[in-house]
């Protein structure tokens, strides 16, 4: 193995991976993943997915929460980010609901009518 070979050898460059990149004389860029699956486009699909919640904001001695006091949360892994607060219940179930629709279509369907 010469030299130039030894540095077309990489480390994956996906956080926690340590597998082998070899990297090849062809066209296009250079890999810096080992794998599709390491790829941050992968792991996004194949792992963690955007949830809706539907949570209410705390109550003294955790009495049932009354008026506008639901959020709407959407959260994948660790990251959240509220989309609404101070909502009735019925309000946030609502939004919550039309949240999932969305989030649940696949793909635009080419030529369809608009709502």
């Amino acid at each position: 193995m010469s030299a130039t070979d030894v540095a077309d050898i990489l480390t994956c460059a996906a956080p926690g991976c340590d597998e082998h990149v070899v990297r090849t004389g062809g066209r296009g860029r250079p890999a810096v993943y080992c794998s599709p699956a390491c790829r941050p486009a992968g792991r996004g699909r194949a792992g963690v997915h955007v949830v809706v919640e539907v949570d209410h904001q705390p109550t003294p001695d955790n009495e049932r929460p009354t008026g506008r006091v639901w959020i709407v949360r959407l959260r994948r892994g660790t990251q959240s980010v509220v989309i609404a607060a101070e909502l009735g219940r019925p309000s946030a179930d609502l939004l919550a609901g039309q949240l999932n629709e969305l989030l649940a279509t696949r793909r635009r369907v080419k030529g369809a009518a608009m709502e």
